[in-house]
């Protein structure tokens, strides 16, 4: 497969990036490590009159840590976050996500900023042009029905990304360039829960970094899929608990990927957890409350009852780690 014919663009700065996306939004793709956006031109499901290449933008890749916690650029490659020490001693959650995503090679490639805008997956919409075209074409690429339900105006993709449930967890916020300047908002707030558009920028704006709150209590990332390396999550589970010294949960948040348009907290678990004292019989209560709070969708060869139950048994597994 080849790549369909595009206008290739090297910006010297992220503003003049943000002024050629503006000017043409809808024909314009920005490309960082590629391991996502490539193999997506090749299979047809993104032709772009222009690709603009951040890599060419010098200082977008580092990790800091200052007084109000860890700056993450958006350029650094996930390869370059598993091989942190600060990473690993401050945040092992997100340490261990990275080292979680596809193979070596995409770590190497793949950038903090691609993981975390990379697009909806689906069995329906995840294939060749020629596999698309012999059932139809979906909504999510240009048709009028979604395969999943039957339905037309409706894209239920599902958000796969390993780094996302991870940081909204931390509670961590993202910094964002435009046409018009600077904003930053927290970052569970990128994701719509759209699967046809499933991010949130105004137009022109490109992302730029990553806060991170100075750390506090446990974190931990799980991540269940079919083999040891490549694959995407069939479920991942993000966990950050701040526990007092009787095993009482303070705080926490549950952040799941692989079974909504978007990163999923799980709101109602939480709201169970808080103030109680983690025990055999709790982990085990809250481990059926999940299987129940979650309703994953049809876009995969795995059913939701797969997942509602490796949904429970992630969260057991993780909180019978943190005890």
């Amino acid at each position: 497969m080849h790549l369909p014919e595009f206008e290739y663009v090297e910006p010297k700065s992220l503003k003049e990036a943000a002024k050629a996306l503006a000017s043409d939004p809808k024909g314009s793709v920005l490309l960082a490590g590629g391991t996502d956006l490539l193999v997506n031109m090749k299979h047809r499901l993104m032709e772009p009159r222009r690709l603009i290449n951040l890599k060419s933008i010098p200082k977008m890749a580092y990790i800091e840590s200052g007084k109000d916690g860890v700056r993450i650029g958006v350029l650094t490659t996930l390869h370059e976050v598993s091989s942190s020490p600060l990473i690993r001693d401050q945040y092992p959650a997100l340490w261990q996500a990275a080292q979680e995503v596809g193979a070596y090679s995409h770590q190497v490639m793949g950038t903090v900023g691609g993981n975390l805008c990379q697009g909806n997956r689906c069995r329906y919409y995840n294939q060749s042009a020629f596999w698309r075209n012999a059932r139809g074409i979906c909504y999510k690429a240009g048709g009028e029905i979604c395969h999943v339900v039957g339905k037309p105006g409706e894209c239920h993709s599902t958000y796969c990304g390993d780094l996302a449930p991870v940081l909204i967890a931390l509670e961590a916020h993202v910094k964002v360039m435009g046409p018009e300047g600077e904003r930053c908002f927290p970052l569970k707030k990128l994701f719509k829960q759209d699967g046809k558009k499933p991010l949130y920028f105004k137009k022109g704006e490109i992302l730029k970094e990553i806060l991170l709150p100075q750390p506090f209590g446990q974190s931990l990332y799980l991540k269940w899929r079919l083999r040891g390396s490549i694959e995407f999550p069939i479920v991942s589970l993000a966990i950050h608990l701040n526990l007092e010294d009787n095993n009482r949960m303070e705080q926490g948040r549950i952040v799941f990927s692989g079974v909504g348009p978007g990163p999923v907290e799980a709101f109602e678990t939480e709201k169970k957890l808080k103030g109680a004292s983690l025990d055999a019989d709790l982990i085990e209560e809250m481990s059926d409350q999940m299987a129940k709070e979650i309703t994953p969708m049809r876009t995969s060869i795995y059913s939701p009852a797969y997942k509602r139950k490796m949904a429970g048994v992630l969260l057991r597994k993780s909180l019978l780690q943190m005890m």
